[in-house]
């Protein structure tokens, strides 16, 4: 009885901690329920610009050498959405990229939104954007492409007074699971997430345990495309330094630390990047040092120039999922009209929320916006010298831009 007992206890304080987390998740989901959401908006000055012109933008990032945000928006999200598992039949948008001028605020808005025309994507391939990085010095963009044929990273040429996006090159290897965010670590070599390692495709039910356990399952890689730049014909090279549950927007804080969000933790991960002293060896290691959590499901980050990190997420995941897969049905009259009244008037009335808040060593999480108002907020970056804020919403219109 006593061993019996002896193991229980063990089993039990080994089950603790993922007992706890759960515990927490689900109370964190019931207070942040339709009804219970507390609206929290510390703005200054905010506005929700373009909302006739783009919608569906994962990831936003900023040149603001330039006073410029580089915006990712995928319409065709509402049909192919392989990290939640949305594959409705029949054709899909590609998506589309584009630069928005928040460094002057004087220009009208019909001047200040420009679509980069995409030069030399390879012709009826797909193109559904999630992450992006840019590396100024080459001008080059980097993105994630998730492909209904296979996960690739896309690179394209910039030229940001043409507005044009030259595409150059097509990166695949075989632990692109699900790339999702890259951050760079030169203008070789880049950190990137794989949020999945059981794909929506493959099989909903393994991915949705992985989701649902929070699995540390998914791994973070290191990118060398060296050889790739040098001859087309040789691979990249990729190697895992990292698993966890969900890894989703990564950052580079310093040369010594990598940020990275964990959603289904509800947390961002600091590890401590250290460069391999093996002359064999051409991955740095990742080696895991502290973690801040958020009150909802992180989803993209971003470090500004003063240090402060910034991380958008999602408040309530089983309202933001119900919003999803309504998307295609609500925004199709003919559906729509065909729909029972009960569908129609939750596309009159459906909801779901936003939550971005910022990080600092020293003052800790302050909230700064909880919202419906402009829902499904996936990225928040700010430019720390002019004072100036953009949310970007998975499924929403336009995008949210804040003055201070």
């Amino acid at each position: 009885m006593a061993f019996k007992t002896a193991i229980l206890v063990i089993v039990l304080a080994a089950l603790s901690p993922s007992l706890y987390d759960l515990a927490q998740k689900l109370l964190l989901m019931y207070n942040n329920a339709p009804g219970r959401f507390l609206n929290i908006n510390n703005l200054k000055s905010s506005e929700i610009k373009f909302s006739d012109t783009i919608r569906s933008c994962e990831d936003a990032l900023l040149v603001e050498s330039k006073g410029l945000a580089i915006v990712a928006c995928d319409s065709g999200r509402e049909v192919w959405n392989a990290v939640m598992g949305i594959f409705i039949p029949g054709p899909t948008t590609n998506a589309e990229i584009y630069a928005y001028n928040y460094g002057s605020p004087g220009i009208p808005d019909s001047e200040s939104l420009t679509r980069f025309e995409i030069l030399g994507y390879e012709p009826g391939a797909d193109f559904h954007t999630l992450g992006m990085a840019y590396d100024e010095d080459t001008s080059t963009l980097f993105v994630t492409n998730h492909r209904k044929e296979g996960r690739t990273i896309e690179l394209f040429n910039l030229d940001l007074d043409a507005f044009t996006a030259r595409h150059f090159r097509t990166i695949r290897h075989p632990l692109f699971r699900n790339p999702n965010s890259i951050a760079l670590l030169n203008s070789q070599e880049f950190l990137v997430t794989n949020d999945h390692h059981f794909l929506m495709e493959d099989s909903r039910f393994l991915s949705t345990v992985e989701t649902q356990l929070g699995l540390p399952l998914a791994t973070v890689l290191h990118v060398d495309i060296s050889p790739l730049l040098e001859d087309p014909a040789t691979p990249a090279k990729a190697n895992i330094v990292a698993r966890l549950p969900f890894p989703n927007g990564i950052e580079i804080v310093n040369e010594t630390t990598v940020a990275i969000a964990s959603t289904t933790s509800t947390a961002v991960y600091f590890y401590t990047i250290t460069k391999s002293k093996s002359i064999n060896a051409t991955s740095p290691t990742l080696t895991y040092k502290s973690k801040v959590k958020f009150p909802f499901w992180v989803d993209n980050i971003q470090i500004s120039e003063n240090g402060t990190l910034f991380a958008a997420g999602h408040p309530h995941p089983p309202t933001l999922s119900k919003y999803a897969f309504s998307r295609h049905n609500c925004g199709s009259p003919e559906i729509l009209a065909a729909a029972d009244p009960s569908f129609q008037e939750y596309c009159r009335m459906a909801q779901t929320f936003s939550g971005v808040s910022k990080w600092t060593e020293s003052g800790g999480v302050e909230h700064i916006y909880f919202s419906d108002e402009y829902p499904t907020s996936s990225t928040a970056v700010f430019d720390s010298k002019r004072k100036v804020g953009i949310i970007t919403g998975l499924y929403a219109n336009g995008i949210l831009v804040w003055r201070e």
